[in-house]
């Protein structure tokens, strides 16, 4: 009756979980995450790789793959339906470990205010940036944290191997979540009282992860090391300052899109104040202790090192669970009615924010009918975004006229050796991710650097499109410009000519390149002309 009784907890606090974020998903034909248009884009690559000869295909096996993988075996005819299954699954992981973690580690009288505290988790700030292979290795991650903490208070063989075979998927989804759980089992080995529990315990954590570790280290390695020809202008760290980091671990897991999300703040603000009540109750691997240790780890991890960015921003869900598993039994009742409350408006707000966003990508994607079939299309954002506010929901757009008109773009991800495309030869850095990635919004305008006045600062931001126009225009017959200014327009090569505008939407051909309508064709109906391939 008690595992019975503990299964209906669990169906029910993952039922409720799920529907609160994932019916968002029936009102739109693709979430509005920033980087997914681009998975989906790079999906789309691999299934015509004879169509797209400037990339080389790496191969599934590597790890962040998962959802590459899932996307190529759903086919072009399926692509947006896949990226909706894919998001309704990470969804559905979400919501149902984190009530059974809970149940695992801090008992069954602590599940229900647990997930009062930690329904964030859910939609979290990697669903909303498109991280979907981390968003879904979190929760199997988890699922490893509870196996380890069994395995070393009474190893088993069969224990072992299913957390190495869960390991193993989990890398495959993304490696970072494997190096957590290792550091909070060897946290747990080194913290033990005496030598030869220390020692149990250190093989008993040691014995299945061995294997992923080597896993994990090519993954870096492959990521570290940079292809022939890449550009190393992504070699670089960056750290958030010390007084930014309580606001940032609020919104490291808010997956809120605009302002009106804002109610993931009262979570962030309760639990660590019920959470310093119940520090010294033991949770296995989730000890105070491991808790200070990944706050510690948190704060002294740069935020962007060689192109990985938001790399501190991935320890926040760890740090997160580590005190929702410190709720106390029962809430105050007024705390209880307010978290309850700010979940049903985030729900709401955030089916809101899905139809607006989703808008802001059809009217991005208005012009696709005015680029020819594999065209050179440069794409020019002087804008990353217009109604979402927490992520930049129209990095990628351009990513749905590859999808659309396999046009060649330069904004794919394929810049580094760990990723499942690579440039067959790498193009000039200033026109690839990630340096073309602010170009536009950088140098949108001299009155960003400079008065207008000062001639010899105005000189320098024209070189600098000068310099860009040089490269760019003899490789790229057509341009999408996104809140394109007038002082840019003006130094476009007189070459281009407008063929599309609507709203802050304007595209571009090259003197040469043929348009839809008058574009010479072949007997099979394909495009052959300056500008185009076939």
């Amino acid at each position: 009756m008690r595992e019975r009784s503990d299964r209906a907890l669990l169906l029910t606090a993952a039922a409720i979980l799920f529907v609160l974020d994932a019916w968002p998903l029936l009102l739109v034909d693709v979430p509005p995450f920033q980087d997914l248009p681009n998975h989906m884009a790079t999906a789309h690559v691999v299934g015509h790789l004879d169509l797209f000869p400037l990339y080389t295909f790496n191969g599934f096996w590597r790890s962040n793959s998962l959802l590459n993988t899932w996307l190529v075996l759903a086919g072009d005819d399926h692509l947006f339906g896949a990226a909706r299954a894919f998001t309704a699954v990470v969804i559905a992981a979400n919501a149902l470990v984190l009530p059974w973690f809970v149940l695992r580690v801090a008992g069954r009288a602590r599940v229900v205010p647990a997930m009062l505290l930690a329904w964030p988790l859910v939609h979290s700030f990697f669903l909303s940036m498109g991280f979907l292979n981390f968003a879904i290795a979190v929760p199997m991650s988890f699922v490893l944290v509870v196996l380890l903490g069994r395995q070393v208070e009474a190893p088993r063989l069969g224990r072992g191997i299913a957390i190495a075979v869960l390991g193993v998927a989990t890398w495959y989804a993304h490696p970072f979540p494997l190096a957590i759980v290792s550091g909070l089992g060897g946290w747990h080995a080194i913290t033990r009282t005496t030598w030869p529990e220390r020692r149990r315990a250190a093989l008993a954590v040691a014995a299945p992860l061995a294997p992923i570790a080597v896993l994990v280290v090519v993954a870096a390695s492959n990521h570290l090391i940079k292809a022939p020809g890449a550009p190393t202008s992504s070699m670089q760290v960056q750290f958030s300052m010390p007084w930014e980091l309580p606001i940032r671990f609020w919104l490291d897991v808010s997956g809120a899109f605009t302002r009106w999300g804002v109610t993931t703040i009262v979570p962030a603000i309760a639990l660590p104040i019920v959470a310093w009540r119940e520090r010294r109750t033991p949770r296995s691997l989730m000890s105070w202790g491991a808790t200070k240790w990944l706050a510690v780890l948190y704060a002294a991890t740069p935020v962007m090192w060689s192109d990985w960015w938001y790399l501190n921003t991935r320890i926040a869900p760890y740090l997160w669970i580590a005190l929702v598993v410190r709720v106390p039994a029962a809430l105050p009742r007024r705390l209880t009615a307010a978290l309850a409350v700010s979940a049903l408006a985030f729900s709401l707000v955030l089916g809101i924010d899905y139809v607006r966003l989703d808008r802001d990508r059809a009217e991005f994607c208005a012009g696709i009918s005015a680029v020819p079939e594999g065209a050179a299309l440069l794409p020019l954002m002087f804008a990353h975004r217009r109604t979402s506010e927490q992520t930049a929901s129209l990095t990628h757009a351009h990513a749905f006229y590859v999808i659309a008109k396999n046009v060649v773009s330069p904004m794919m991800f394929a810049g580094e050796r760990s990723f499942v495309l690579t440039y067959t030869t790498f193009p000039p850095k200033e026109l690839i991710l990630p340096a073309i990635h602010n170009f536009a919004v950088l140098n949108d305008s001299p009155e960003r650097d400079c008065d207008l006045d000062d001639v010899a600062c105005v000189l320098r931001w024209r070189a600098r499109w000068a310099s860009f126009w040089k490269l760019a225009e003899p490789r790229f017959a057509y341009v999408l410009t996104w809140k394109m200014n007038r002082h840019v327009r003006k130094l476009m090569p007189a070459s281009y000519r407008a063929v599309f505008e609507r709203g802050d939407l304007a595209i571009f051909a090259r003197a040469g390149a043929v348009l839809p309508l008058d574009a010479p064709r072949d007997r099979d109906g394909s495009i052959n002309a300056a500008g185009t391939r076939r």
